[in-house]
């Protein structure tokens, strides 16, 4: 069980094979060692969530995982929370507090856009 840990680090592994149905990874530590795998699938299955110890999984429909890898890239501090208690099960990947407008108002992120914006004119061949 993980409850609102800090996400210290993530992997992303994109998948297409004969072996497992899910075609999206993403894996996360935490502050205190917890390990969650994130898979994600077309189909998301009626056990969804699975808990060993330090260890979860936590299958997801394969439309989550844009929002999920999203998360995990623009905010900080990330937690994760994965319970499974009395017959609840809960999975919650949440942000710490931020202040409100926080975006591309910001400094750091219209430059981080814009950088963006130039990479994209010049991998498609625009202006």
């Amino acid at each position: 069980m993980a409850i609102h840990e800090a996400v210290t680090s993530y992997e992303v592994t994109h998948l297409c094979n004969d072996i497992v149905a899910y075609r999206a990874a993403i894996r996360l530590t935490t502050t205190s060692g917890h390990r969650a795998l994130l898979l994600f699938m077309d189909q998301q299955p009626a056990d969804w969530l699975e808990l060993h110890g330090a260890f979860s999984n936590v299958f997801l429909r394969i439309g989550e995982f844009d929002r999920m890898h999203h998360t995990l890239q623009s905010e900080r501090p990330t937690f994760l929370t994965v319970i499974s208690l009395l017959g609840i099960r809960a999975f919650n990947l949440t942000t710490g507090a931020e202040p409100p407008g926080e975006g591309p108002a910001d400094d750091e992120a219209l430059v981080g856009f814009m950088a963006d914006v130039r990479a994209s004119l010049a991998v498609g061949g625009g202006a």
